[in-house]
């Protein structure tokens, strides 16, 4: 099972020959307008967002067994659903207000669907907007802490485990801030557990003209969930 995951900052409709040539069974689309999704011929399609033209999506391209699971109050920006026995959580961490953004969300979610993330083969995948080199910034819900909860919960980043390297050591960026190579920062996960995976992310070549972040494609074996 193919998962790419991609904030495609806006645009999808001239962008989506991009995801496609991909492969996807599942694409997981941070700042995708309601439209393009709502409107994509697929099996499978799901979306939240307060502005229309900028939420979270989700798009099923292969004939599996999906079944989107309740996401409760809404924290910017998650989507849970199960495929083919996988749990999955799609996120683009957001602002929902001054205390409670960013790696403090992605906190929240973890805490709210922490029965779901256990109760079978499981991935919390998106854009994260954090990173342990920004833990002084969120004392107490800090990204080293969610690291450590996953990890708890049997979830581990298949990016950090592949390379065998520390959160907040990352070489390979998955996001450059305006676009430029000097500011770039690994905000992007796919925390997973129950199965074995590997990863890939998109070269800063190919994909820099077209977003500021970069795709990750998790390749899942499926023989393993």
């Amino acid at each position: 099972m193919r998962v790419v995951s991609w904030n495609c900052a806006m645009g999808f409709a001239k962008k989506r020959h991009l995801v496609e040539a991909l492969n996807p069974d599942i694409a997981i689309l941070p700042e995708v307008s309601m439209k393009a999704i709502t409107e994509s011929d697929v099996p499978f399609k799901t979306w939240v967002g307060s502005n229309p033209n900028k939420g979270l999506g989700v798009l099923g391209f292969t004939d599996r067994t999906y079944a989107e699971h309740e996401a409760g109050t809404l924290l910017p920006w998650h989507l849970p659903f199960s495929v083919d026995g996988l749990n999955v959580i799609a996120l683009w961490a957001h602002v929902r207000t001054r205390e409670l953004r960013y790696v403090r969300v992605t906190h929240e979610i973890v805490d709210r669907h922490a029965e779901f993330l256990r109760s079978a083969p499981s991935l919390l995948i998106g854009d994260f907007n954090s990173n342990t080199a920004w833990d002084k910034g969120h004392p107490g819900r800090t990204h080293s802490m969610l690291v450590d909860k996953l990890a708890g919960m049997g979830l581990h980043s298949v990016y950090h485990r592949q390379e065998d390297v520390a959160h907040g050591s990352e070489e390979v960026k998955t996001y450059f801030h305006t676009k430029k190579l000097h500011f770039g920062h690994h905000i992007d996960y796919a925390f997973l557990s129950g199965a074995a995976a590997s990863l890939e992310i998109g070269r800063q070549e190919d994909w820099l003209p077209y977003s500021d972040h970069m795709p990750l494609i998790l390749d899942i074996d499926a023989a393993t969930v």
